[in-house]
């Protein structure tokens, strides 16, 4: 799943506060958190807190924190607490989603998602979640719809795409397509599009963006993964043993 920082709203500025700074440190958090310097993030909030003590980002980014730790219990506490307070507030019933979601109560997570897509209808992260959580319940082809209209904010979306990759493979390679044509091209959305190439029984359009890969220097260890599912789906059996042998030549043999 991508960082919760993504499924935030644009942060409320107090009125007290310097808004350029305020705004400024909290995407310095956030952007601490989605590289995984928790710490570092968290010795940023006191100070946060001083200059924006009634800003509601304050608290979000607190609860992110406590995700990110693993401390859940403290987290739900603190969602619950908050959307008492504020029961239409989009952030919190997307991050109340998304720890149902990580949780496997995938119906929690679809209700949590579908109230914040109800607060705020522009709010992709809130479409991406309830899309995901539908594909987990078996509503394949309503997932799709929520996973598409989230991808036309947030096109890179990894969670998203792969999510549609399943739900809808064909809607995947056009959508990944469209953002690489559209300059998000990286070695990540080159696999996505080869995955939702191969979940599309497109072998041969797979294997042509694995070539495209290899001899560009692109290529990685999923992408290596690629190459044999795509062997393996044409029936290219001594090509699919002969990557895997490559694959895992530099791992230890036991005797």
């Amino acid at each position: 799943m991508p960082a919760l920082s993504d499924t935030l709203a644009q942060p409320v500025i107090s009125q007290t506060s310097p808004p350029d700074f305020s705004v400024s440190l909290v995407q310095r958090v956030r952007s601490l958190i989605g590289r995984g310097q928790i710490n570092a993030a968290n010795l940023l909030l006191p100070t946060l807190q001083k200059l924006c003590p009634d800003q509601a980002d304050v608290a979000l980014l607190r609860l992110e924190i406590a995700l990110a730790r693993g401390n859940l219990a403290e987290a739900k506490s603190a969602i619950d607490q908050g959307l008492i307070e504020s029961p239409n507030n989009a952030p919190l019933l997307v991050l109340r989603a998304r720890l149902n979601f990580q949780n496997r109560d995938m119906v929690g997570a679809a209700l949590a998602a579908a109230d914040a897509v109800i607060a705020d209808p522009a709010n992709p992260s809130a479409k991406s979640i309830l899309g995901q959580a539908l594909l987990e319940l078996g509503q394949t082809e309503q997932a799709a719809i929520c996973l598409r209209d989230a991808l036309a904010d947030m096109p890179t979306d990894m969670s998203s795409l792969t999510a549609l990759t399943r739900a809808a493979p064909a809607d995947a390679v056009a959508m990944i397509r469209a953002a690489i044509a559209a300059g998000s091209d990286s070695v990540g959305m080159r696999n996505a599009l080869i995955g939702a190439l191969l979940e599309a029984s497109d072998t041969d359009a797979a294997d042509t963006e694995i070539r495209a890969m290899t001899v560009g220097g692109l290529a990685d260890a999923q992408t290596g993964i690629y190459a044999i599912q795509s062997a393996v789906k044409s029936g290219r059996w001594t090509e699919a043993t002969d990557l895997f042998g490559k694959s895992t030549a530099h791992l230890p043999r036991h005797a």
